[in-house]
Formats: C-alpha cells, sequence, structure tokens
C-alpha cells in the first residue's frame, strides 16, 4: 500500500510541476502585441484607431484589433469609445520594457 502511495504522491509532484513549469506559460505579448505595443510606446499621441495603426505598421486592421483584445485585457491598452473605437496606451504599458 504504501508503495502505490509513494507512485501516486510522485504522479501528483510531476503533475504539479508540469501545470507550474515556467517554460510552458504562455507569454506576456504576442509577436503582434509587441509589435503594436512598441509603436505605441514611440508614437504616443493621445488616441488611435486600429486602422492607424495598421497602416502604420503595414499590418492588416483585423491583425491589429485580435492583438488589440489581448493588450487590452492585460492591461497595457485602454480602449474608448465605440464607433470609432480608439486606443490609448497606459502607464502599464508605457513602463512595459519589450524584449525582442
Amino acid at each position: 500500500r504504501s508503495q502505490i502511495t509513494n507512485c501516486l504522491n510522485g504522479y501528483v509532484k510531476a503533475y504539479i510541476e508540469a501545470l507550474t513549469d515556467k517554460k510552458s506559460e504562455k507569454p506576456i505579448l504576442t509577436d503582434s502585441g509587441k509589435l503594436i505595443l512598441k509603436f505605441l510606446q514611440d508614437n504616443q499621441k493621445d488616441f488611435y484607431k486600429a486602422k492607424d495603426i495598421a497602416d502604420a505598421l503595414y499590418v492588416s486592421s483585423r491583425n491589429v484589433s485580435g492583438a488589440m483584445r489581448k493588450l487590452v485585457t492585460d492591461g497595457f491598452v485602454e480602449k474608448m469609445g465605440e464607433t470609432p473605437v480608439l486606443y490609448m496606451i497606459t502607464e502599464k504599458g508605457k513602463e512595459l520594457t519589450i524584449e525582442d
């Protein structure tokens, strides 16, 4: 019985370590998110439309809108208004160091 318990404890420990393994965590920013946030850090005006960012970075508006959802959820960018939707970098976004 103690062998079974030890075996199960080993499996449970390995399972928990796998769940908390730092290497398997999702990155803070996607590649698109890095590109957009770097653009916003370097070009701080009041507000941007997704299309303005897309045009400046030569990417699709759809790509920008998708990345912006995560940036907003993570608190790096603030979403303002409805039509048009405007975005503004937050203090958290300004302070983040973006690594390549």
